[in-house]
């Protein structure tokens, strides 16, 4: 290691998705110093659906005419179920379809203008909590700072060292591919262009969606479980979509991308330390069932500042961080009520889920406004 940092920040900040960037604008907002480092060159491409919803707009405190990059308002949503298609409406925009690559630099940058000193390209190594401080260690330099935020998503180095992972979480598999085909084309080919599209698997461990905003087709799968793998998914899934017509011969989509997250169900990650605390994905935060994890993500960020700003100025411990967490999310303790549906026969919680899906006020309360914070 050839070079140390002698600095002592207030806050590392490790990831820079939306999660890093909202905690580490609002710290810097307070006047605390602030480092963000994340392994990855912005802009970088991020596997994602790509849709935000309207509160996390709200909590991000950004309005959506102000934002000069691709979003796409859409006040309807398909779910297909056994070959047929229900459509929910709403009055106004329900949530925001964006891209990834786009709105994720673009609050890194407004992290910038803010003070953050944001250094991409630097890979943590290595973490070492100490009584009042704490090391981070990249390949070239040693960071030290009173406390870190672990932000880097599923495999966040914070939350790995720290321990902070359990053996028993649920995680999520997913194959995406985002391409930009030009929106002639999907306007030619898209039966529902500019609204999502959700195709929930034949045995709901998952879904699959279609969905066209501006010049970009977003197409995905995601499951809990190995059989059928996520790749058998897939497969049947873009049968579908060529016998349906919404992929036509000529067109060439992106390559196919493996991601995983962890839900927030039983078995969640340990989110306070002495000197740490984690937000978004790194926190195992995306929602049960839909997977929606940018909403968590930003307002799990907004608390840990609050609280983190506690901790340096008034010396708070973190323990309200995670309460907060718990009322929100629930503690991930397996209630009689799990263990009930897991005594459940499979084919009896699956006409559960069908009748939810094709019934208008169950699909439109628990499955969109519920699971997904659409509406």
């Amino acid at each position: 290691m050839d070079v140390v940092n002698s600095k002592l920040w207030d806050v590392i900040v490790v990831g820079g998705g939306p999660a890093g960037s909202t905690v580490a604008r609002k710290l810097a907002l307070s006047k605390k110093k602030v480092l963000l480092l994340d392994s990855s060159m912005f802009p970088r491409v991020k596997l994602c659906a790509g849709w935000v919803t309207k509160q996390a707009l709200i909590d991000l405190e950004l309005d959506p005419d102000d934002y000069p990059l691709t979003i796409q308002p859409f006040s309807s949503i398909f779910i297909d179920c056994e070959g047929k298609s229900y459509e929910t409406k709403w009055d106004e925009p329900a949530s925001y379809g964006i891209i990834r690559y786009e709105f994720d630099h673009f609050l890194l940058n407004r992290a910038k203008e803010e003070g953050v000193d944001v250094r991409c390209g630097v890979r943590v190594r290595n973490i070492k909590f100490n009584n009042d401080s704490v090391t981070i260690y990249s390949d070239k330099e040693e960071f030290k700072s009173t406390i870190v935020v672990g932000a880097g998503g599923h495999t966040c180095p914070v939350a790995r060292i720290s321990g902070s992972i359990s053996s028993e979480e649920s995680v999520v598999l997913t194959q995406e591919s985002e391409t930009n085909i030009g929106t002639n084309v999907l306007e030619s080919i898209a039966p529902n262009y500019g609204l999502p599209e959700l195709f929930p698997e034949p045995d709901f461990n998952g879904y699959a969606w279609y969905f066209t905003k501006g010049d970009y087709l977003n197409i995905g799968v995601g499951c809990i479980g190995k059989e059928p793998s996520v790749h058998e998914r897939l497969k049947r899934f873009l049968g579908i979509l060529r016998k349906s017509g919404r992929i036509r011969e000529g067109i060439c989509l992106t390559k196919f991308k493996g991601h995983a997250y962890s839900i927030y169900r039983t078995s969640v990650r340990s989110i306070i330390g002495e000197r740490f605390l984690l937000v978004g994905d790194a926190a195992g935060l995306a929602q049960d069932f839909s997977g929606e994890g940018i909403g968590p993500a930003i307002k799990s960020s907004n608390l840990a500042s609050e609280n983190i700003i506690d901790f340096l100025d008034s010396y708070k411990s973190l323990d309200n961080y995670q309460e907060q967490i718990y009322t929100l999310y629930g503690n991930g303790q397996i209630t009689l009520g799990d263990k009930f549906i897991e005594l459940l026969p499979s084919n009896f919680t699956q006409n559960i889920a069908k009748i939810m899906c094709k019934n208008a006020w169950l699909r439109r309360r628990f499955v969109l406004e519920g699971a997904f914070g659409i509406g």
